[in-house]
């Protein structure tokens, strides 16, 4: 089965900013593409450092929607993790720009190399720098709505 909706835009300026010591990663993020006053774009690049870091994780799937905290997992790191991906969007939710990114991570745990990623949350603290690159879109509207389906603010409702 397929089942999807979709538009069309067009590349528009490329934004570069780099986040300071203990820069909250997704906060910066936000705080940014409000300044720049961007409601639609993609973020391209994140690399970095970070000295804490929060993600989100879905554990169970539930009976039905919508997929509330009782089905997350919450994981909370404070050790030195190299930034290895930073991947998402930028929207509109209820007027206002919204990041949604996820972040793959590495660590050293007891000498050895780990890897954790997940939907990237607040609490994210940068330890030297971070560098963050995003396109902006243009030509296409990224709000997000209510979804009668899932119950969440979905792009293309």
């Amino acid at each position: 089965m397929t089942r999807y909706v979709s538009r069309e835009g067009r590349a528009g300026r490329v934004l570069v900013a780099r986040l300071k010591p203990g820069s909250d990663l997704l906060l910066s993020i936000r705080d940014f593409v409000t300044k720049e006053e961007m409601k639609a774009g993609v973020i391209l690049s994140g690399v970095g450092l970070l000295k804490k870091a929060r993600i989100r994780n879905c554990k169970v799937l539930p009976e039905e929607y919508p997929i509330t905290d009782s089905n997350r997992s919450y994981m909370s790191f404070e050790m030195p993790l190299e930034i290895l991906g930073l991947s998402g969007n930028v929207s509109e939710v209820e007027g206002k720009p919204w990041v949604h990114a996820h972040v793959t991570l590495s660590g050293v745990k007891e000498e050895k190399n780990i890897v954790v990623g997940g939907h990237l949350i607040e609490g994210c603290v940068v330890f030297g720098f971070a560098e963050i690159i995003v396109m902006q879109l243009e030509d296409i509207e990224m709000a997000k709505k209510l979804d009668d389906e899932t119950k969440t603010f979905q792009l293309f409702a």
